[in-house]
């Protein structure tokens, strides 16, 4: 067996084993759902004590360079007597 097909058959097996974990994932997704639903009940979670863990909607912040060059203050000029 050559190196080209025994590629072409491991990407076929990552191909439906990817598949198959998407399927999984779908189906236990409203039970886990509900789960969590219960335990913030019980517990009294708020969504400021979940916000860590939680997907956030929207652009990311600006990190790096650019918050950097966003934070920079003009110096003031002195004061005259």
């Amino acid at each position: 067996m050559s190196t080209s097909q025994r590629l072409s058959e491991i990407e076929a097996q990552e191909k439906a084993l990817a598949d198959e974990k998407k399927k999984l994932l779908e189906a236990s997704k409203d039970a886990d759902l509900e789960m969590v639903k219960k335990l913030c009940k019980q517990h009294g979670f708020t969504a400021t004590q979940l916000r860590g863990c939680l997907k956030v909607k929207g652009k990311p912040k600006a990190t790096g360079d650019k918050a950097a060059a966003k934070k920079t203050a003009a110096k003031k000029a002195p004061a005259k007597k």
